[in-house]
């Protein structure tokens, strides 16, 4: 059983890869407990490690992930697309294991992706805060070379103690964590109703990706 490739964290990447900074922004050093900034201020780090071809498959996937779990919830990210119902019935060894796997299959799927930037421009226009949860909607647009309408990018910060954490983001309108969620709840159901079904994908997924092609194993 395979699974399509996660399409919330991996879209926000992708986000982030079109954001073009000048050098002078990158140099300042945003308050990162203002959310607006903290968004900015990711962007920026992504773009000054991430971005161009030249930085090595594995130095990309090691900066990747160290920016994924700096900058993100992983853990809320992924209990919330499990559901509360599949992850309350996972025992603590499943549950660890999803977000190892979880987090693994995002970084495999798509650190690579930031060698793709084709010089769009990333832009914060606004935020506002959501109920008493201690969450802000930071409102960002995707402005493309091209001259076409922007991209609407709305970024869900969570408060937290050390520093914020993004928990969500709003595509043009979809939630990119609710869309994972529906697609791993269809996951669990063809898999018998447990998270393990879901496990397994992710495994099989992850060990393609580790697979050298077949070009790489000296057969011609």
């Amino acid at each position: 059983m395979t699974i399509s490739q996660s399409r919330f964290l991996p879209t926000l990447i992708l986000g982030l890869a079109a954001i073009l900074v000048p050098a002078s922004a990158r140099a300042q050093s945003p308050a990162p407990s203002d959310p607006a900034q903290f968004v900015q201020a990711l962007g920026d780090r992504a773009m000054a490690q991430l971005a161009g071809k030249e930085i090595p498959a594995d130095e990309e996937r090691a900066r990747f992930r160290k920016l994924l779990n700096e900058s993100f919830d992983v853990q809320t990210i992924g209990r919330f697309t499990v559901g509360r119902a599949y992850w309350g019935s996972a025992t603590p060894q499943q549950q660890q294991e999803f977000l190892n796997l979880y987090e693994s299959q995002v970084v495999n799927a798509y650190a690579k992706r930031f060698q793709d930037y084709s010089g769009e421009q990333f832009k914060v226009v606004g935020e506002q805060k959501e109920g008493d949860g201690g969450d802000t909607v930071v409102n960002s647009q995707i402005i493309r070379p091209s001259g076409g309408p922007p991209v609407s990018v709305q970024w869900r910060v969570r408060s937290a103690a050390s520093a914020p954490k993004i928990v969500d983001v709003v595509i043009q309108g979809i939630s990119m964590a609710v869309t994972d969620r529906n697609q791993f709840a269809s996951v669990i159901e063809r898999g018998g109703g447990t998270i393990q079904a879901l496990i397994d994908a992710l495994k099989s997924q992850n060990l393609e990706v580790a697979q050298p092609p077949a070009s790489a194993t000296g057969h011609s």
